[in-house]
């Protein structure tokens, strides 16, 4: 069981014991994985219950499952939402996979007076396919739940919407450094993280980010790429506090 990635589904299709599963995964399990009546699968429905199921019919548009146990989500980690400028090339998407990877829990792509990427210019399918890499890369790493990629928002946005304590906005030039900001914070169950685009945030960002209430935090002595650093400090945050 173990060497199959885990698929999501929704509870509305599990019934009496049975989950019926529709769509692009039917499609990848009866096509790729070859599963046949008797294969052990595993799944996880919306609210992160994880189930063993032994699939009973394969057809061509859907394979049903038999129920054979049930497991809690388990232990948490900080609940981390990701605010990434968008990046130039597959630069991206590389960060999305991995952050998903690491145990981000939401992504939210950010426009800010550096950014390169022209949003005006994005189209839904561009978001569609945003989600589907971190679809895949929560089925491959056995993430409890999906991770949501938000269509992107302007940096004055994410200062106005986001109220989660703490916020942490990487800034090579900031004072206190990332260590010592997850030893003063007294809530360690959830934090908002904000990264620049290749060129960084400039000054007026970073002033406009610590009025809003935002911790600028450096990661010390290296100045690291943006897409190096949206993985590195979601990492540290989850060493640190899990």
């Amino acid at each position: 069981m173990s060497k199959l990635p885990q698929f999501f589904i929704d509870k509305e299709n599990i019934s009496n014991g049975v989950v019926r599963i529709t769509g692009s995964d039917s499609y990848h399990l009866s096509r790729v994985r070859r599963v046949k009546p008797g294969s052990t699968i595993l799944l996880r429905d919306e609210e992160g219950m994880g189930y063993s199921a032994r699939v009973t019919e394969v057809t061509s548009d859907e394979i049903k499952a038999e129920i054979t146990d049930e497991f809690s989500r388990g232990s948490t980690i900080p609940d981390i939402s990701l605010y990434m400028a968008l990046l130039k090339g597959g630069n991206f998407e590389f960060v999305i996979q991995k952050a998903v990877e690491i145990g981000v829990n939401r992504m939210i792509p950010v426009v800010t007076e550096r950014t390169v990427p022209d949003p005006e210019k994005m189209s839904g399918k561009k978001i569609d396919r945003w989600n589907k890499i971190s679809d895949e890369a929560c089925k491959q790493c056995l993430r409890s739940t999906p991770v949501l990629i938000e269509p992107p928002l302007r940096f004055k946005e994410v200062l106005g919407e986001d109220v989660t304590e703490p916020r942490l906005i990487c800034h090579p030039g900031a004072d206190l450094q990332l260590k010592q900001a997850l030893k003063d914070f007294t809530s360690r169950q959830s934090v908002s993280v904000l990264v620049g685009p290749e060129g960084g945030f400039s000054a007026g960002e970073i002033t406009e980010a610590r009025n809003a209430g935002w911790s600028a935090v450096n990661l010390g002595v290296n100045h690291l790429r943006a897409e190096t650093a949206a993985l590195i400090i979601p990492a540290v945050i989850i060493y640190e506090w899990s």
